[in-house]
């Protein structure tokens, strides 16, 4: 994350605002950021979740939450905030800076997780297929996941990296395939497996936000055309697409890799 301004007490913070001719506080977006930045409430209180696109609150700001993600309740309780205790109003203006500051205080919790790990020494990848699933320990078996797992590691640190690799495992019903994609993705947020139509014109908000994504029905029921379908489909580097909020479309680029199971 981006180093923060230092917080300042809040007294402090309403003497350095900017003010109307009338001596009325200013309803702007850099009062609104200045708020936001050095408010011992708020300074780093929210950031912009690479992995997800969306804004979260990392650290607690006085009343009871659910999940990090920013949502509607948090901007109502925000809103409160900033005009009790500021006399900010302007909702827009606020919402602005709000954009401004998560920019400047970026995280990535996939890369986090994975930047905090410490090899202990001990050869896991080789034998890791044969201990969840039963499948022969051998040089290829190894490679492969081996090569499936250095996709999904350089997705997290470089999105929109050049990978059309696919992880297939075939076997019988209740074998723990799913499981297992789902245990790769480390925590269950960061696991999917609800991709169901490669054509969907929201197929990016079902890519977003996670890290390993599962097909399994269109590999149980894939032909020459659906497989030529699934090879486009991998070979993609991102997805262009506008949230409903924005203004313009951005290109977003993948931090995920898929697993066919069958």
């Amino acid at each position: 994350m981006n180093a923060m301004q230092p917080p300042q007490s809040i007294e402090e913070i309403k003497e350095g605002l900017e003010t109307t001719e009338k001596g009325g506080v200013r309803q702007s977006i850099r009062n609104c950021l200045t708020v936001f930045q050095r408010d011992p409430l708020l300074s780093g209180a929210i950031a912009y979740n690479i992995l997800t696109d969306r804004k979260d609150i990392i650290k607690p700001i006085g009343f009871h939450r659910e999940s990090t993600a920013l949502n509607d309740t948090d901007m109502k309780y925000l809103l409160l905030y900033l005009e009790e205790t500021y006399g900010l109003t302007n909702e827009k203006k606020i919402d602005n800076a709000i954009g401004i500051v998560a920019n400047e205080n970026k995280y990535h919790p996939i890369r986090d997780y994975l930047s905090s790990l410490v090899w202990d020494g001990t050869e896991r990848i080789r034998f890791c297929l044969r201990h969840f699933l039963g499948a022969d320990a051998d040089d290829y078996t190894y490679e492969a996941l081996k090569l499936f797992l250095l996709g999904a590691i350089s997705r997290a640190f470089q999105p929109g990296c050049k990978f059309e690799i696919m992880l297939c495992l075939v076997g019988g019903q209740g074998a723990g395939k799913s499981t297992f994609f789902r245990l790769l993705a480390v925590r269950d947020e960061w696991f999917s497996d609800d991709l169901r139509k490669l054509d969907d014109d929201n197929v990016y908000r079902k890519l977003q936000g996670h890290w390993i994504i599962e097909m399994s029905e269109m590999m149980a029921t894939a032909n020459a055309k659906s497989i030529e379908e699934i090879k486009s489909f991998l070979s993609r580097q991102k997805e262009v697409y506008k949230i409903p909020y924005e203004t313009h479309p951005a290109d977003r680029p993948r931090q995920c890799v898929f697993g066919g199971t069958s």
